[in-house]
């Protein structure tokens, strides 16, 4: 009997296909898992980046002023807001503003400062006015996809856009304030509060 402790040439060669169909498959999770990861992280900061544009437009329009004269009257365009805010302790018009070439959203005061609040492109930027007089309401829909070049696009990348949208009440639509609320508007412009 002849016992040698070595291996032979077929169970080298079983270790080495074994090994190597688990590293295949360990790559492929990890390049998977990796993948998941990095498109993740991408359309978290899509939304993140809507999400700031959004909640600044937001608090303007919680702050908007109801017009007293007619330069004081909003006007909503699809790629445009301006409305009356209290800015530093006068009414000044707010305008907000998309600028489809560059993708970015400006703010602009009047007698104060032009600002580009969006830190990431925007792809699309639509406000819009819904409903009739006393059930008026103002529609805002912002769309982020930071990867915006189609040819340095692969199919998982496809799916980073956000959209956020957004459904205000703001009282710089007259029409539909209540009977209270026009009184007291009227009672604080006579008292000279803004």
């Amino acid at each position: 009997m002849n016992n040698k402790n070595g291996f032979t040439l077929i169970e080298l060669i079983v270790v080495v296909m074994i090994v190597s169909m688990v590293s295949a498959v360990a790559y492929k999770m990890m390049t998977g898992t990796f993948s998941q990861y990095f498109k993740s992280q991408s359309k978290l900061t899509n939304l993140r980046a809507a999400s700031i544009i959004l909640e600044r437009i937001k608090a303007d329009i919680r702050l908007a002023l109801i017009p007293v004269e007619a330069s004081e009257n909003p006007v909503i365009e699809e790629k445009k807001i301006s409305f009356c805010i209290t800015d530093q302790g006068d009414r000044r018009m707010v305008t907000y503003t998309y600028n489809s070439e560059n993708g970015m959203v400006e703010r602009d005061v009047i007698g104060g400062i032009k600002r580009i609040i969006s830190m990431v492109k925007v792809s699309d930027f639509k406000i819009s006015e819904l409903g009739e007089d006393a059930n008026k309401l103002l529609s805002i829909s912002i769309m982020v996809d930071n990867e915006k070049d189609i040819e340095q696009r692969s199919n998982s990348s496809m799916g980073n856009q956000v959209e956020l949208k957004a459904v205000l009440y703001p009282r710089f639509f007259t029409e539909t304030l209540s009977d209270e609320e026009k009184f007291w508007n009227l009672a604080r412009s006579a008292g000279g509060n803004t």
